[in-house]
């Protein structure tokens, strides 16, 4: 490429990035911060261990604002004026009020007592990431690159996203049809060496905008009223009279329900409709009851298949949907056989 037309390339690059950056708004985020004196003595001392967090939050706006895929711009500030060192259980720190900032984040790299269990996020008016390593009585620095990819993930769930990984199946666990699923590709399903948020991830955090938000009411909020399943012959030709029953998973269980949740009958289009309502039940600690749907259409003595993960359905509710349809084919001669791929 000539010089000059890769100059003009990177000044229109430059100039694009500038334009979309003065176009979205700036979220910034409050952030106290405490780790152990265990685990600031190994990492060389105070000074140290505040360039290492520094070099964290650095990578987790950079998490955030990779690829320009929200709509805003997010700044999560430690104020370290409010930083500190303590002593003690690290599990005491948790719920420690902090009514000037956001968010706590509490680090443990040397868990030395048994109440100090895994870390993760503590939402409802906690609102608190601990981010402490496995419990062996070793040290473990919160600052290695798969410790940082957790926190980013955990800041995910402050900005709104569930676990994406706990509506997964085990094939083993699936007592129906022995299908595993995986769930989409997302931070916050793997998040160790991943960048990308799931279009489900991007809306959520979009939806949550700068407000601090409690996941369990942002999930139960975003539903669409009805599922529709439409069941199809190996001829396409609407399979009236269908039998089609629905299969919960409970979230972080892997396991679907030995017994159908609801049941209906397709009618003379080959279409049922169920309220949501009815196989996601709304339900406090989560939001709603269950995470994932597998849905079985009999007919005819054959079998399709299908999921309802919960990221399909709220995708379905922010396009403006009422109403999220799930199609099956039957095909005879062969078992099972349409599963719905989780990114069509």
């Amino acid at each position: 490429m000539p010089m000059n037309t890769l100059r003009t390339a990177l000044l229109a690059l430059v100039v694009a990035a500038a334009f979309r950056a003065a176009a979205q708004p700036v979220y910034t985020f409050r952030v106290k911060v405490g780790i152990d004196r265990e685990s600031v003595d190994s990492l060389g001392g105070r000074d140290r261990v505040v360039q290492l967090t520094e070099d964290m939050f650095r990578r987790v706006n950079r998490a955030f604002n990779y690829g320009a895929q929200l709509r805003a711009v997010y700044d999560f500030v430690v104020d370290w004026d409010a930083f500190y060192i303590y002593d003690g259980v690290s599990a005491d720190q948790i719920r420690k009020p902090h009514p000037d900032h956001d968010y706590l984040v509490v680090m443990d790299g040397y868990k030395s007592d048994p109440r100090e269990t895994g870390g993760g996020w503590y939402g409802d008016e906690i609102q608190t990431i601990y981010h402490s390593r496995t419990h062996n009585d070793r040290f473990n620095s919160p600052f290695e690159k798969n410790a940082i990819d957790g926190i980013i993930h955990e800041f995910g769930h402050a900005r709104g996203v569930p676990d994406i990984y706990a509506m997964k199946v085990d094939a083993d666990k699936n007592p129906v049809n022995g299908q595993a699923f995986s769930g989409v590709r997302c931070i916050m399903n793997y998040p160790y060496g991943e960048e990308l948020w799931s279009d489900y991830a991007v809306r959520m955090i979009n939806h949550a905008a700068d407000r601090n938000v409690d996941i369990d009411d942002l999930v139960a909020g975003v539903l669409p009223d009805r599922i529709r399943v439409e069941v199809a012959d190996a001829d396409a030709s609407p399979a009236k009279g269908a039998v089609v029953r629905f299969y919960p998973v409970r979230w972080y269980t892997y396991t679907v329900t030995a017994e159908p949740q609801a049941e209906a009958a397709t009618d003379r289009r080959g279409r049922c409709t169920v309220p949501v309502a009815r196989i996601f039940e709304p339900e406090q600690e989560f939001g709603v009851r269950y995470c994932n749907c597998l849905v079985e259409a009999e007919y005819g003595g054959v079998k399709a298949y299908g999921w309802l993960p919960l990221y399909e359905l709220q995708n379905a509710r922010f396009a403006g949907q009422r109403e999220h349809t799930l199609r099956l084919r039957l095909k005879r001669g062969c078992g099972l056989v349409r599963a719905v791929g989780i990114d069509e």
